[in-house]
């Protein structure tokens, strides 16, 4: 019994201190399990915190936005010596049968009576002067609205005018735009827009008809357009506001990355976690798109994005690549 103690006593501490590293090892393998089950768990692609500083991400919130759905179509500002032609046509018209008019009337008043000035023979040149003078007239007239259509704002001597000099001047252009599908009443306002990367755009609510053009399918428009720096025979885009706006977010067009036939974005929803978010970019926006899968003031990947889309779609791929 003695002996068997002595054994006890010299293999008793051995076996605890393996007994031990069993336990540690053990629960080392259940934190390390429940970390990846964790991880697992987790949407997004979640990194370490040196993987996400290498990776140089920049993050902003996306802003908050409302989108209203329209009509796009096309136009081009019309030549301002097409419209000088017109208005001088126009006007040399006028002032003809004016004056032929006149000439008319002065030699009715003189071709009467007993002490007549003139014949009657003088009379019927002048008046049929003043007759053709005002067909002339009447076709400068037709001339001008089969171009400019019959609603344009220059009916009148006085709106002529000063429309004609803000045209000359350049403080204002003439837009012609064409839908291709578009009905009803002439819209309330047009947002006409630059083609190219400088997108400057600019509304304007003196719109009228203008008559079909057979070049090109859809109902066309007159838009006269103030304050804007469009060059003369400039093609823009034109839309027309429609429906009841939407309520979402604005993220900019670098946060957008593309893979497997889709947009995306990638939403910061934890200090390391990013979640990949399906984005639709027919609403362009500015410089960006109007989202409604994504919520204002969601912090979204906006410089790394692409880097972010390798590391999830092949995770063998190293943080510094």
């Amino acid at each position: 019994m003695a002996r068997y103690g002595i054994v006890m006593n010299r293999i008793s501490p051995a076996m605890v201190v393996i007994a031990a590293l069993l336990s540690l090892a053990a629960c080392g393998k259940s934190e390390k399990s429940a970390e990846a089950e964790k991880e697992a768990e987790t949407p997004g692609l979640t990194l370490k915190a040196e993987e996400v500083k290498s990776l140089g991400l920049m993050i902003e919130p996306a802003t908050a936005a409302q989108f209203t759905g329209r009509i796009t179509g096309y136009g081009v500002v019309t030549a301002l010596d097409t419209i000088a032609q017109a208005d001088s046509e126009f006007l040399a018209a006028q002032a003809a049968s004016a004056q032929s008019q006149a000439a008319a009337a002065r030699a009715r008043s003189l071709s009467t009576g007993e002490e007549a000035a003139i014949s009657r023979e003088q009379l019927e040149v002048a008046e049929s002067k003043a007759a053709a003078d005002a067909a002339a007239l009447a076709l400068a007239r037709r001339k001008t609205e089969a171009a400019f259509g019959m609603h344009s704002p220059w009916r009148d001597s006085a709106t002529r005018q000063a429309v004609m000099r803000r045209l000359a001047s350049g403080a204002a252009v003439l837009v012609r735009v064409t839908f291709p599908a578009t009905g009803g009443a002439v819209p309330k306002s047009l947002e006409i827009s630059r083609m190219g990367t400088d997108a400057k755009s600019w509304t304007t609510h003196t719109i009228w008809d203008a008559p079909a053009d057979a070049a090109i399918p859809g109902r066309g428009f007159y838009a006269l357009v103030e304050g804007s720096d469009l060059a003369q025979n400039e093609r823009v885009i034109a839309a027309v506001p429609t429906g009841t706006p939407q309520m979402g977010a604005k993220i900019p067009a670098k946060a957008v990355v593309y893979g497997e036939s889709e947009a995306w974005a990638y939403r910061q929803t934890g200090s390391t976690t990013f979640l990949r978010t399906k984005v639709d970019i027919s609403r362009p926006q500015g410089d960006g798109y109007f989202v409604d899968t994504i919520k204002p003031g969601d912090k979204v990947v906006t410089d790394g994005a692409g880097l972010l889309l390798a590391r999830e779609t092949n995770p063998s791929t190293e943080a510094g690549e």
